[in-house]
């Protein structure tokens, strides 16, 4: 599992728009995966998937951030989970610190 901004580096802009995008890589079955959005330990987002593939395939979930100076220096990452019943496999995504002039 990986986290990245879409088609920008460095320090971001107070409020202006960013994608962060979370990749999950090697993932079946996928009708099972939730990829759920964390900033600091706050849940911002989650999306579930309805590929009902049983072939291991790539994943990609977008969130849409509009940070202010407020951010600077928060933690953003993203967490796969696979919600198989009594077992729930989880994976997360190293921290992405944000920087906001």
């Amino acid at each position: 599992v990986s986290i990245s901004i879409v088609n920008h580096s460095g320090p971001m802009m107070e409020g202006e728009q960013y994608e962060l995008q979370c990749n999950v890589y090697n993932v079946a079955p996928v009708q099972y995966l939730t990829v759920k959005w964390y900033k600091e330990q706050t849940l911002l987002s989650q999306t579930t998937f309805t590929d009902t593939s049983i072939t291991p395939v790539n994943e990609t979930a977008t969130l849409l951030i509009r940070p202010d100076r407020a951010d600077d220096g928060a933690q953003y990452r993203c967490e796969a989970e696979l919600n198989l019943g009594e077992v729930n496999p989880t994976e997360s995504s190293g921290p992405l610190n944000v920087e906001v002039l």
